[in-house]
């Protein structure tokens, strides 16, 4: 066991000593990385592919909604500024054709159709308060339907007298 520390007193002494070496004083010349697009870009640029993505697939209100983002970051930018008054343009025009088709469509006793294109507005324009009023409309005259319906169905049970135990009124 006495080899040991000779083995290890040799292979030191084979060893620089760290206090002679000189250190690099060599700096090697690299041109600084690109500078990433910093955050508040980098969104205004998805929110301007997001809106022109939504548009296409006739998404209006949340294109319009994703041009406005990009205005709110940049209150200058003339893109923006257009294509929201152009969307406001279009979905102003399809919200009052929707809501044409649905005046129409009730006068022509077609609840249906009209129920459609009330909600096709409200798509559009959430807050119109011409097409939540015409579907409260039509959805009361549906329930008076229904109600006039059974009435109907309760007085022909009486009338057959098929009237059972459950139909009664004490």
């Amino acid at each position: 066991m006495t080899l040991l520390p000779a083995v290890l007193l040799a292979a030191c002494a084979g060893m620089q000593n760290v206090a002679s070496v000189a250190p690099d004083t060599r700096m090697s010349v690299s041109l600084p990385p690109e500078p990433a697009p910093t955050a508040p870009l980098r969104f205004i640029a998805d929110q301007r592919a997001e809106a022109r993505r939504l548009e296409a697939d006739g998404m209006l209100p949340p294109a319009r909604l994703r041009w406005r983002y990009v205005l709110a970051l940049a209150d200058k930018d003339e893109e923006a500024s257009r294509e929201i008054a152009r969307l406001d343009v279009l979905i102003r025009s399809r919200r009052d054709a929707a809501l044409a088709q649905g005046e129409t469509a009730v006068m022509r006793g077609r609840t249906a159709e009209a129920q459609t294109a009330f909600l096709k507005a409200l798509a559009l324009d959430g807050g119109n308060d011409q097409a939540r009023r015409r579907l409260m409309e039509l959805e009361t005259r549906a329930a008076l339907v229904r109600q006039d319906r059974k009435d109907a169905r309760t007085r022909a049970a009486r009338n057959s007298g098929t009237e059972g135990p459950e139909d009664e009124q004490p």
